[in-house]
């Protein structure tokens, strides 16, 4: 637990020490990818959802001017939209929330090389340290972050589908799968901000994999903080991945001094 807490801690601490440090500056990255993803993924939303939902409503329901069914009747009772609308809508809403849950890891990929770098830049103020910068090095350290993060986005979603398939056969204990859905994203998103210093300490991806597997706690703790301020649609996009990752390397490099 005390891991966890740390975890939180330094995610919350993270703004702070980029103000005390003049980097706050990292924050407009994200800034540019937050608007220019809402901005596309409306677009692709407001062209995609009603193409779809023709081919939904054309497919099953043929003839619908003349179909009553309950759950037709449900749907006019709740909008006085054709359902052509309410299909659209509903299309729409769950392309959001789906490309909702792909945007991290986006972000993760995209951002690969400026996260990389913040995390050099903490750990030399910390220990007055120098890493010479090498283009080689720094193209490796981005292929192993975005295999990483496409990595851990597929075993999330296949988790996802796992556990929601139990939920919907486990009666009570189906309460249980929203606190383990959240777990396993914590994790995830919490393994992504650690690996910056697992790779720069030139640990393979197995051997980060363990590292990080040893500290699981603090990067769910990190992982949380990440989620909870994700919640706040733009805002969370910008700050909280730059906080995982100072939190991540600040509160690793603190466990190592002490270990």
């Amino acid at each position: 637990m005390n891991s966890f807490l740390d975890g939180v801690k330094h995610f919350i601490n993270a703004s702070s020490y980029l103000f005390n440090k003049k980097l706050l500056h990292y924050y407009l990255w994200p800034i540019v990818v937050a608007i220019l993803f809402y901005v596309g993924i409306t677009g692709l939303i407001l062209m995609f959802s009603g193409q779809i939902s023709d081919w939904i409503i054309t497919t099953y329901f043929p003839n619908r001017e003349k179909v009553y069914t309950g759950s037709y009747t449900f749907l006019k009772f709740l909008s006085s939209f054709s359902l052509k609308h309410v299909a659209t809508f509903i299309i729409g809403l769950l392309m959001f929330l789906i490309s909702g849950k792909i945007s991290k890891y986006v972000v993760l990929i995209l951002l690969s090389p400026l996260f990389s770098l913040l995390s050099e830049k903490v750990e030399e103020l910390e220990n007055n340290t120098n890493y010479p910068f090498n283009a080689i090095q720094f193209l490796k350290d981005i292929l192993r972050g975005s295999l990483l993060a496409i990595r851990n986005l597929l075993i999330e979603l296949f988790l996802i589908g796992v556990f929601t398939i139990v939920g919907f056969f486990s009666g009570p204990f189906a309460v249980l799968v929203v606190p383990l859905l959240w777990l396993v994203s914590a994790y995830f998103y919490g393994f992504s901000m650690i690996d910056y210093t697992c790779e720069r300490k030139k640990m393979s991806i197995k051997e980060g994999i363990q590292y990080i597997r040893k500290h699981r706690l603090f990067a769910i703790g990190i992982g949380s903080m990440y989620l909870l301020l994700d919640l706040i649609p733009v805002v969370g996009m910008i700050i909280a991945p730059i906080n995982g990752v100072v939190g991540a390397t600040t509160g690793i490099l603190e466990m190592e001094k002490v270990d």
